[in-house]
């Protein structure tokens, strides 16, 4: 039983990093034997392994229903797992190696993820001239406050966790990170754990605490 979150990749000799690899990629084909357990739907490759990070590999969910698990836009929820993906060499080789064998590219954002998203960027351009436009986001209020300073990524989740379990499920948390990895960071930590990035503008962001516990 491999825990692929315990060890950080760098810290892995060339051969146990294979290893770990390899058994990362034997994970993510059991895990595609599955079908989405929301929809039904067949998983690529890259929604295996996004269960793998998400730690819903028993019970995993194609990309949409996993965004809908979570509580957020499935490209949003992709993307915040990717910049997470594209700090650890074993699971970005098994990520790059999912576009290799479905698309014939080693592509870190494939169509089968993003192509929506992309389509929804452009809309999103078009409605941004629009004199009505309107972000909901921009009002979102906050219960709590919390100053996290200039703390690196590894001190700020492990407070943050702290933080938000004192919290009521549902409750927003106004955070102020000023760490320069801040904006990857905590999006990707908040789509790993279940939490939801309202909004973020750096150093300032809004995280709603999980619903579920």
């Amino acid at each position: 039983m491999h825990d692929f979150d315990e060890v950080d990749d760098d810290a892995l000799t060339p051969e146990q990093l294979a290893e770990r690899t390899a058994a990362l990629a034997r994970t993510v084909r059991e895990t595609q034997q599955n079908r989405c357990f929301g929809c039904e739907n067949a998983l690529c490759g890259h929604e295996a392994l996004l269960n793998v990070v998400l730690g819903s590999k028993h019970r995993p969910r194609c990309h949409t229903c996993l965004g809908e698990e979570h509580g957020e836009a499935p490209d949003a929820l992709v993307e915040r797992a990717l910049q997470w993906i594209r700090r650890r060499q074993c699971f970005l080789h098994v990520w790059r190696d999912a576009g290799q064998q479905e698309h014939g590219a080693r592509d870190d954002r494939p169509d089968c993820l993003f192509a929506a998203a992309r389509q929804g960027d452009d809309e999103q351009a078009a409605n941004a001239t629009r004199p009505d436009a309107h972000d909901p986001n921009d009002d979102v209020v906050a219960s709590h406050e919390h100053d996290a300073g200039d703390q690196g990524c590894g001190d700020l989740v492990l407070e943050l966790r702290n933080v938000l379990r004192e919290l009521a499920p549902g409750d927003v948390l106004h955070v102020r990170a000023t760490d320069p990895a801040a904006p990857i960071d905590l999006p990707a930590w908040c789509g790993l754990t279940g939490h939801t990035m309202l909004r973020h503008d750096h150093p300032e962001y809004w995280i709603r605490r999980r619903t579920d516990r």
